[in-house]
């Protein structure tokens, strides 16, 4: 089952660089190489449980994600995960988005990123309880090592509920 994922960044590169790396499965180069390897020797194994997929659904403002978020969780695609950049101009920042959206949803994980804030990693997780669904990525980043640390804590959260 892919994991969906709302990502809200105001730069189109940015977006772009997650759409490329959410876009293949969430896994390092070493292990999709040992991987393709295994298939070709002893035959496809299957689909690997621990290898995601995305399904990613990208915006450039703070009330476009909020919206976005409010769309999916009324229908019957809900978000798995959102990852906010915190300052997007000219509307609400990512931190304004992200209580929004928690208000909506207590439970899903929200993943904050910043190049430069005036928001402190503190505050963010104090201002979008509860902390254990809060996570602070800083830039410049791996885009796919993001993509892993998407999957994992999307697997630690449906493992727990």
């Amino acid at each position: 089952m892919p994991i969906r994922v709302l990502v809200a960044d105001d730069d189109v590169h940015i977006l772009r660089c997650y759409q490329r790396a959410f876009s293949g499965p969430a896994t390092s180069s070493d292990e999709a190489t040992l991987t393709s390897l295994s298939d070709e020797l002893f035959g496809d194994g299957g689909e690997n449980p621990t290898r995601a997929t995305f399904d990613v659904v990208a915006c450039s403002q703070g009330e476009d994600a909020v919206k976005k978020f409010a769309t999916a969780s009324g229908g019957l695609q809900p978000f798995d995960a959102v990852i906010l950049d915190v300052r997007m101009p000219p509307g609400i920042n990512g931190l304004e988005a992200g209580k929004s959206i928690r208000r909506m949803d207590p439970n899903v994980p929200i993943v904050f990123v910043s190049g430069y804030s005036e928001v402190s990693r503190e505050e963010l997780l104090q201002s979008v309880p509860p902390s254990s669904r809060v996570h602070y990525f800083s830039k410049p980043l791996s885009f796919s090592n993001l993509a892993q640390e998407v999957a994992e804590i999307v697997r630690v959260v449906r493992n727990s509920g």
